[in-house]
């Protein structure tokens, strides 16, 4: 049941991520630069994060996205995963803009909810190879 679904989960909530990432991405970059800084320079923190969320919460699900779906399954969940955890590093007090949360937090949860599902499609797959269980 799983690997029948996993396939059409994983380019609508994959899309989906990179999706928000994007709307996320954008909306800090239009954004001024965080202020009451002390010890980091507001413009180089903005554009890291702008830099992180481009790399890995945009471009990397969107290649994990259209990789064939049964292949590099524990890397999926990874590039997922780091997907998700890009766009929660975004949701810092420092650099959060008004609607920019929202759409960081939509793509937190289909993020990691894709790289939980991603690893049970993973171990479908190794028991349907090796189907010596004791369950």
């Amino acid at each position: 049941m799983t690997t029948q679904l996993y396939r059409r989960l994983l380019r609508i909530v994959g899309l989906m991520v990179a999706a928000f990432s994007a709307i996320s991405l954008c909306l800090i970059w239009a954004s001024p630069g965080p202020e009451g800084l002390k010890n980091i320079d507001p413009l180089a923190l903005k554009n890291t994060t702008v830099a992180i969320l481009l790399i890995f919460g945009v471009a990397a699900p969107l290649i994990a996205a259209f990789i064939p779906t049964q292949k590099w399954l524990p890397l999926k969940a990874a590039v997922f995963a780091v997907a998700g955890f890009a766009n929660a590093a975004a949701l810092s007090p420092v650099i959060v803009v008004p609607f920019q949360g929202t759409t960081s937090a939509v793509a937190v949860v289909g993020a990691l909810g894709l790289a939980v599902l991603t690893m049970v499609a993973f171990m479908d797959s190794v028991q349907k190879k090796s189907p010596r269980s004791k369950f």
